[in-house]
């Protein structure tokens, strides 16, 4: 974290931070409770913000393992476009937790210390941050509460998802009036299960149902073209797409290439790009050729933007966007990030604190509003904000009712 940092209020609040958590009964030496709670490595996360006079969020992440009664792990802090690491070192005694964050920068090394909350069921711990930055005071001691988080590791290795163009329903009018289901980034054909299998019955007889599995890791053109080339070969003519986040690109660039279409239903579609897509170091993940596609200068949003066939198209286009919300309360005294929503998904709230860094648009945590509605451009219809939700649950049919009652009336 820059120098200047160290002459700003900042208060840690409770998405978390990734720490192991063991709660002992007081007085309990043996620390056996602790032992059967917390094994092998466990996550948490944290937020930073610094509240005068920017209102700035960093994203703390933590992973520590237990032997015996000591602790041992790595702690991650996303600070501007930099992904920085630094190691964890502590130990458990009784009840109480010790750690000591230790960085290649010494502003942002600290220490810990807390007590597990028992009422929590052991998914919290109660304690304080003692730090080179300064408090409320003169103190340089904060308090903090830190939650239980999931795996945020990115894996070492992607698989490659084969191209699959497959039919998994038959209707009684087939090839003219088919609708094709494309994923988004990271996802495969099974991201749709939930969705097809809530498909009504009077659906299902009036659509042939495809579902189309492509690479995200190649170029948006790329898959595209192979979408042309599987619709040709099925005999389809004018289906209609129904297409979530980068499915949608995937879409247009189908469109883009010549591509019959009825409609197509893009669900928080980054239509005009998203600034994630040039965060490499902060997500790991987007380090291919598609996930880059999607920047907003990139050759490939530039290309789509100014397709005279997909300009012809857009008005065959209805665009749907959700909105992640959050807020700042004080809960049990402290201030604290609360999110509207407890079903917000890991990456998303990721993505939502990596905004920060491009003056947090109102955004679904991965795309911002304005790109999921395709604002600035004329399209056939741009639904209301699909409000409180994500933008992994846009294709949840259980939380976007909304989106799946419109499927189901195509």
């Amino acid at each position: 974290m820059k120098s200047r940092h160290l002459n700003k209020l900042i208060v840690f609040l409770t998405t978390g931070i990734i720490i192991s958590i063991i709660s002992c009964k007081k007085n309990n030496t043996d620390n056996s409770q602790g032992q059967s709670i917390f094994q092998g490595t466990t996550f948490w996360e944290c937020n930073l913000i610094e509240v005068n006079p920017d209102t700035t969020r960093y994203l703390y992440l933590f992973s520590v393992t237990r032997s015996g009664n000591q602790l041992t792990g790595e702690v991650f802090v996303r600070d501007t476009l930099e992904l920085k690491q630094g190691v964890i070192i502590g130990e458990i005694r009784q009840d109480s937790i010790f750690l000591t964050a230790d960085f290649e920068f010494n502003q942002l090394d600290f220490s810990f210390k807390g007590v597990a909350d028992a009422e929590s069921g052991q998914s919290s711990i109660n304690g304080s941050v003692s730090s080179g930055l300064p408090c409320a005071g003169g103190s340089n001691e904060m308090l903090v509460v830190v939650y239980r988080s999931v795996d945020f590791r990115c894996p070492d290795v992607f698989p490659d998802n084969p191209s699959v163009f497959r039919k998994v329903s038959s209707s009684e009018h087939p090839k003219d009036s088919a609708v094709i289901f494309i994923h988004g980034m990271t996802g495969d054909l099974t991201h749709w299960d939930n969705v097809i299998a809530r498909l009504s019955a009077d659906f299902k007889k009036r659509h042939d149902v495809y579902v189309y599995q492509y690479n995200w890791k190649d170029s948006i053109m790329t898959n595209g073209r192979i979408l042309l080339d599987s619709v040709k070969a099925a005999g389809l003519t004018d289906p209609i797409i129904v297409a979530h986040s980068m499915g949608g690109l995937v879409a247009r660039a189908y469109i883009a290439k010549g591509g019959p279409l009825a409609t197509l239903v893009a669900l928080g579609t980054p239509h005009l790009g998203s600034p994630l897509a040039t965060l490499v170091k902060l997500l790991c993940f987007i380090n291919f050729p598609g996930p880059k596609d999607m920047a907003p200068e990139s050759v490939c949003i530039k290309a789509l933007l100014a397709s005279t066939i997909d300009a012809q198209s857009r008005m065959k286009y209805v665009v749907f966007a959700g909105q992640m919300k959050g807020s700042f309360k004080i809960v049990n005294h402290r201030l604290k990030w609360v999110w509207a929503e407890d079903y917000y998904d890991i990456m998303d709230k990721v993505g939502f604190d990596a905004f920060v860094l491009f003056k947090s648009p109102p955004n679904d945590g991965l795309v911002t509003l304005s790109s999921g509605l395709f604002e600035g451009y004329s399209v056939k219809e741009r639904k209301s904000v699909v409000e409180w939700v994500d933008h992994k649950n846009l294709r949840n049919p259980m939380i976007s009712t909304e989106v799946m009652d419109y499927i189901n009336a195509l």
